[in-house]
Parts: structure tokens; C-alpha cells; sequence
């Protein structure tokens, strides 16, 4: 869609609001207030700002439902390209080109305030280079907006944070907090001011302190919520410490890391952030902190409790002590080529997937053992001949054994997926592994996963390979790829395996940021109805740019 905007004054956005912590809950005006005015005030005081299509209709009263529409579960492809266009067109610091998804518009616009490029394989940001010389220039006097984008490019926190610049800056926000709570103290639950009361004891020595206050965006919305009431205070804070900073002239020790828009107006989680310990912390240790963070948001299991504070790191903190496991570091950033890439226009036959996934293997590079074997022969006269020994102008010939990445095949059996569309994949993928002359690894997988089987193919006959496939259960229902995802995420063996999976790519994925596997590509089920597959392909591949902006190079038989 293009957008024509005339008389409207360059804005930069301020993630403050108060949504009021008493009545029926609603943040649709604080969104309006935050992200919808600042883009309709206008240059000149007597006209009012124009928003329009390319036919001339106005476009002003549709802004907040074009935006919200990007904090959907789901990637709104359609309302990402004119959202991005708008904010290009009306903020003074927004690349409407970023990869990244509208709902974090803040970091981007932070990015672009400090002319800081979007993350790619070419710009990768890091705790080392970035997020703690980030927090050094903070505690001298720098910008908040560096020290939050060096954080979002970083590690891309679906969670709503606040910074504090050091230990005695939370306790003093701690001490306000009592005295402002005891004014209020006969209108809140018990359970509220039980939970205000463990939330005064926490200490934010540490990196971050963090906590989970809703289970979903429905929950803890009555009047008086500790989630409603503590989101409220924190806001009230930080705007009281800006008016202070303001007359007295002096520094912010206190601000909003507003990671997502979603999380802004409705957080399912708080992330209470130290300055002073990151600008002293070890890269490794600020890198272990944010890994851990995200691991813990991206984990199913969601426990809050009214009662008692629940904190969002404590379970896999618990998990990692007891297997005494270090932090990962999270997958650098894939390539930005992808865009560049043409889709076929004829189904792959058996031989381009065959090359494509060979392509890949060799790609991938050796491993220490696996179930695909790659034997080499070779003359030398370093060893003697079988048949003739004592002659040595005969040479010999020695085997060498490598191993090759294993193959290990997802394939979908949702319901869209006929038992026909089934078969002709199955048998597709029997004849690629005959000619590899490799054993498989193999899951169905809908919205649920099967279980994982090794499917012995090497030196067998495609009706005994076909036979054993019969005889696997499949499992049926929706669509859903981030379970292989975290399947294969979760196990160090599983992500050295070239991972296929084998679908009509009817999904959609999420509007946050994911960790999606090195090693995962994709590959069409069958040839179906080819022209519709590759539109499905195509909404895909748009879709997982702020995920994975090389997917398209990851489409095996798709493009060329």
C-alpha cells in the first residue's frame, strides 16, 4: 500500500504511559495516546496532518488498528509493510526498511537515533562490543536510547524492562514505592499488598531481576492487580525522575526498555535491569544473563502465582545449577542474500532436491560419527597390493570412512497434507536416502509432535522402506513449527543433523523474535498445485524475515 502523508511534524515516540491501575482495564488509549497522536499532530497548527492511500482516501482514523494488528501471535504481513511505511514517512529517526517486526518499533527507532545499522549476518551485535560500552556512556551521562537499542539488537527480549543505573537507584525507587503504596494501602487486595511487600525485599545487585506477573494478556486485569499496579508505579517513577533530571539538570538513573509493544501496554513479564553491573559484568556473563532470559520466555511453562512473587529465570536457573550446564551463545545472525532469491516455476523433480540437500550436507562439513557413511578409495603405493604383495609397482589401496551430518526428516501430516500428498513425499524422501544409501531420522508433526524413529533405508528395497513408514503413527491436527524449533534447539546432537522439514507451508510464524535452528531447512510435500504452494512459500519466507532473513535460501527445491 503506499501512504502520502502531508502536514504532519517529524515525531519520535516516548514509550511513557499511565494506564490507570483502578477501573476496567483497557490500553487502547494509552496506545492511541502513545503511538497513534504523535503521528497525526500537524506542522501547521491550522491544518490538521493527512494520512492517505493512493486513491486519495484517508487513512487517519485506521492508524491504531493498523498498528495493533502487528502484536498479533502471528506475523501480519500485509499491515507490516504500511505500518512500516507510515512510521518511515512520519518519525524523524525509523528505517522502514529494518527486518525487524513493527513490534519493536521502539529499538528500531533507538537504532536509527544512534545511527546504529539493523542486525544481519554483516552487522552483529554483541555483549562485548555493544551492550557494555553501552552501559559505560550510560553511567557517564550517554543516551538511554544506545543502551536500550545495544540491548534489543543484542538479544531481541520479548518482555517489558526498566533500567536502573545502579543497586541504590532501585532501593530508592523501592522507597517510594512503600510510601506511595501505604497512601493507597485500604483500597488494595491482600493479595496485591502481599505481593508489593516480597516485591521490597528483592535486590537488583545482580545483572537483572525479573518476574513473571500474567499468564496471558487476559490475566491479572482487575482493579488493583499487583501486575496493574506495579506497571503503573514503575511508569509514574521514571516520569517523576524525568521532571527532577529536568530542573535540576542532572542525569536519568531510571528508564523504560520498552523491547516490544505488545509487552508495553500488556506485560506478561518485567525485567528489572542494573546498569552499573553490566558496564563491570564479563561479556560472557551479560551473554549468559539475556540467553537465560529468553529461554525462560520462550518456555511453555508459565507459572504465576497470587501469592507469592514468580520469578520468570527461576526455573531454568534451577535447571541449569543441577545439570551444571554453562549458557549457550545464541546462533549468529543468517545472511540478508534471501530477497534476492527466485522460486521455481515447476515442482522440484527427485534429482534438484537430491543435489540441493547434497549441497547442503557437504556444506555442513564432516562429523565425528553418524549414521550416513561416506567411503573413499584411493591407489598408494604406501601400501601393498591385495593380489600381487610382493610386487611394488603394483599399488595398493586404502578405504578411508567419513562421516557426513545426518538427515533427519519432519514431515507434516496436518490436515491440509492428504494421505496422497503424504505418500508421494515419503516416497520421494525413500528414494533420496536409497541414492545416499543413509539411514533416517524421522518425526511427523502437526501441532503436535511424534515421537523420533530411526528408519534403517540403507540396503533395503523402497517397497521394505515404504513398509516400515506404514507401520510409524502419525500424528494429525494443525500446523505448528516452532515445537521442531525448540525440538531441535534443545538437543546439541539434534542441531548438528541437516533437519528437513517436508510441508505445504500453510503456517504463519510469530510477530516475536525466535531462535530458529542453523541447520533447518524446508522443502515442499509434494507438487500439488505448484502456483499455490510457492504463494504459500512466498507469505512464509515474508513472514520469517525478522526471524530468519535468509529463509529463502533455505527453501531446498523452492528456488534457484
Amino acid at each position: 500500500m503506499t501512504i502520502n502523508v502531508t502536514n504532519q511534524k517529524p515525531a519520535v515516540l516516548d514509550a511513557l504511559h499511565t494506564i490507570s491501575c483502578t477501573g476496567d482495564y483497557d490500553p487502547m488509549p494509552a496506545i492511541q495516546q502513545t503511538l497513534v497522536d504523535p503521528l497525526l499532530q500537524p506542522l501547521n497548527p491550522n491544518t490538521p496532518a493527512s494520512v492517505t492511500d493512493a486513491q486519495g482516501a484517508d487513512l487517519s482514523g485506521d492508524i491504531l488498528d493498523l498498528i495493533t494488528s502487528c502484536f498479533g501471535d502471528t506475523l501480519n504481513v500485509g499491515s507490516e509493510q504500511t505500518v512500516k511505511e507510515l512510521l518511515g514517512q512520519t518519525l524523524i529517526s525509523f528505517d522502514q526498511g529494518t527486518p525487524l517486526p513493527v513490534a519493536e518499533l521502539f529499538a528500531v527507532q533507538a537504532g536509527q537515533q544512534n545511527k546504529m545499522p539493523a542486525p544481519s549476518l554483516r552487522v552483529l551485535y554483541t555483549a562485548q562490543a555493544d551492550v557494555i560500552p553501552a552501559a559505560k556512556a550510560l553511567l557517564a551521562g550517554g543516551a538511554e536510547s544506545q543502551f536500550f537499542a545495544s540491548i534489543a539488537y543484542t538479544f531481541h527480549p520479548d518482555t517489558l524492562g526498566f533500567w536502573f543505573q545502579s543497586s541504590t537507584a532501585f532501593d530508592d525507587f523501592k522507597v517510594w514505592l512503600s510510601q506511595q503504596t501505604q497512601t493507597m494501602a485500604s483500597a488494595l487486595p491482600l493479595a496485591t499488598t502481599r505481593l508489593l511487600n516480597d516485591f521490597t525485599t528483592l535486590s537488583l545487585k545482580g545483572l537483572t531481576e525479573s518476574l513473571l506477573v500474567r499468564k496471558d494478556d487476559s490475566d491479572a486485569t482487575d482493579e488493583h492487580s499487583f501486575a496493574r499496579v506495579l506497571v503503573h508505579m514503575l511508569m509514574r517513577y521514571v516520569e517523576q525522575q524525568r521532571t527532577q533530571a529536568g530542573q535540576q539538570s542532572t542525569a536519568l538513573d531510571t528508564g523504560i526498555l520498552p523491547f516490544t509493544a505488545g509487552e508495553l501496554f500488556c506485560p506478561c513479564s518485567i525485567v528489572l535491569v542494573n546498569v552499573e553491573a553490566h558496564a563491570r559484568a564479563t561479556a560472557a556473563k551479560v551473554t549468559g544473563e539475556w540467553n537465560l532470559i529468553n529461554q525462560s520466555l520462550a518456555s511453555p511453562v508459565k507459572v504465576v502465582s497470587n501469592t507469592s512473587l514468580s520469578k520468570l529465570t527461576s526455573l531454568p536457573r534451577a535447571a541449569a545449577r543441577a545439570a551444571a550446564m554453562g549458557a549457550k551463545q545464541q546462533p549468529g545472525q543468517p545472511g540478508s542474500r534471501s530477497a534476492q532469491v527466485a522460486f521455481r516455476k515447476q515442482p522440484p523433480s527427485e534429482l534438484d532436491l537430491l543435489k540441493d540437500i547434497t549441497r547442503v550436507l557437504r556444506r555442513m562439513g564432516k562429523v565425528n560419527k553418524s549414521q550416513n557413511v561416506f567411503r573413499t578409495t584411493k591407489a598408494t603405493f604406501l601400501k601393498t597390493n591385495r593380489r600381487d604383495p610382493d610386487d611394488f609397482n603394483k599399488p595398493g589401496r586404502i578405504t578411508s570412512v567419513k562421516y557426513m551430518p545426518d538427515l533427519h526428516i519432519y514431515i507434516d501430516t496436518s490436515g491440509s497434507i492428504s494421505e496422497e500428498n503424504y505418500q508421494e513425499a515419503v516416497m520421494m524422501l525413500i528414494q533420496i536416502a536409497k541414492k545416499l544409501n543413509i539411514n533416517l531420522y524421522f518425526n511427523s508433526f502437526s501441532h503436535f509432535l511424534s515421537q523420533e524413529v530411526m528408519l534403517r533405508t540403507e540396503n533395503k528395497s523402497t517397497a521394505q522402506i515404504w513398509k516400515e513408514f506404514r507401520k510409524i503413527p502419525k500424528v494429525s491436527g494443525g500446523t505448528e513449527f516452532t515445537q521442531i524449533w525448540r525440538y531441535i534447539n534443545a538437543s546439541r546432537v539434534r542441531r548438528r543433523r541437516l533437519s528437513l522439514v517436508v510441508t505445504d507451508f500453510d503456517w504463519l510464524p510469530p510477530s516475536t523474535r525466535q531462535d530458529h535452528p542453523k541447520n533447518l531447512y524446508y522443502a515442499p510435500c509434494s507438487a500439488m498445485d505448484w502456483s499455490f504452494m510457492v504463494s504459500l512459500a512466498k507469505r512464509y519466507a515474508d513472514s520469517m524475515q525478522h526471524i530468519d532473513p535468509s529463509i529463502r535460501q533455505k527453501l531446498l527445491g523452492m528456488v534457484v
